[in-house]
């Protein structure tokens, strides 16, 4: 039995039932996450590649070049990372690889842990839509400044933190539907290698 995205298999063995998807909303969910992770995947991906070929580059065009290296090569990092940093953001949000203290959670039943994760996902998935409202606020404000050897606009690394928002935003209402059709144990849970020791 294939497991659906992100789930343990209890969650898996729950949403089915005799053999057959138990609802068209979980395979729907299911497909938003796999794409949301493979656009995550990619980016990390084409920037991490980027970023480590540009930064060698410019190390060895410091030994070789008499100019000591390329005048660009600082700016593409700075570019570049807000963009890798959310879409590791946005994979840790899918695996439940977020700091999360849950003393209250311990201390409630299962419809009381259901009720608090579903208000405490739409209150996150709020905040990050405030947070994608503002960023691309401020990136019409910044988008008149230029870098200086690209001449890119400013608002590159704020667009990366909207669209980064967006899709925290989208992934804490997948797991909030998941939470919801299913119960608190459709929590994504990080694989033991990824929890802090």
């Amino acid at each position: 039995m294939e497991r659906p995205f992100h789930t343990t298999p209890a969650v898996a063995d729950a949403v089915r039932v005799d053999g057959k998807p138990r609802g068209a909303l979980i395979t729907a969910v299911d497909a938003v996450d796999r794409a949301v992770a493979l656009l995550c995947q990619g980016v990390l991906l084409l920037a991490g590649t980027v970023l480590m070929g540009v930064l060698t580059a410019n190390v060895v065009a410091r030994y070789v070049l008499a100019t000591g290296g390329f005048d660009w090569a600082e700016e593409v990092p700075q570019q570049l990372f807000p963009w890798f940093i959310m879409a590791g953001v946005g994979l840790a949000v899918q695996r439940g690889g977020h700091i999360a203290v849950e003393w209250l959670l311990g201390k409630l039943g299962r419809e009381g842990k259901r009720v608090i994760l579903l208000a405490g996902h739409a209150v996150v998935a709020l905040a990050y839509l405030a947070l994608c409202w503002q960023a691309l606020t401020v990136a019409e404000i910044v988008a008149i400044e230029r870098s200086p050897a690209l001449g890119l606009p400013g608002s590159y690394g704020y667009w990366a933190i909207a669209a980064g928002c967006l899709l925290l935003a989208l992934g804490t209402v997948t797991v909030a539907i998941r939470v919801a059709l299913l119960g608190p144990e459709a929590m994504p849970q990080p694989s033991p290698e990824e929890m802090p020791t």
